[in-house]
């Protein structure tokens, strides 16, 4: 049996509940509080308090985006050219090593970014030249059976060392 060309992984959306309720909640305050300030003559004290607000909303609407909308994707080719619109599109000679990470404490900075939707992928993917994340979406039997997926196209190339 002739090994496949390609691997395309597809992450699910995260579908977060506290991301969407705090972002709900952030936008509410703010408005609630400019629509409440706002006077005919607009001081420094309240441009600033606006410029905040938007840069508050403009975080909420990333995790709502991060959470419902963005899907994290993986496209690992034998041979042939690589599609432009995948960030993470490899040639299976260019990957090196592949590994999971630890779950992330809830108490560190890092859990809590995961925990607004923010965090990073647990599945290391180590090439020459730099290190990249997937697998943002996966729950932990997930992430499992995407690495093993990705470890035995790997090794069905016959030309890259994967490591799990």
């Amino acid at each position: 049996m002739r090994p496949s060309p390609r691997l395309h992984i597809v992450c699910p959306t995260q579908k977060r509940g506290f991301p969407a309720f705090m972002s709900v909640a952030f936008v509410w305050v703010v408005a609630s509080g400019l629509a409440n300030g706002w006077e005919g003559q607009p001081s420094f004290e309240f441009v600033l308090l606006t410029a905040c607000a938007l840069a508050i909303m403009v975080l909420a609407a990333c995790a709502l985006y991060r959470n419902f909308v963005f899907r994290d994707t993986l496209y690992i080719a034998r041979e042939g050219s690589l599609p432009a619109s995948i960030p993470l599109a490899f040639m299976a000679h260019e990957i090196r090593a592949v590994r999971l990470l630890p779950r992330h404490e809830a108490w560190t900075p890092e859990g809590k970014w995961d925990s607004l939707g923010f965090g990073q992928g647990r599945i290391e993917i180590d090439t020459a030249t730099h290190r990249y994340h997937f697998g943002i979406g996966l729950d932990e039997y997930e992430a499992e059976a995407a690495l093993n997926r990705i470890v035995d196209f790997c090794r069905e190339q016959g030309d890259v060392a994967a490591a799990a």
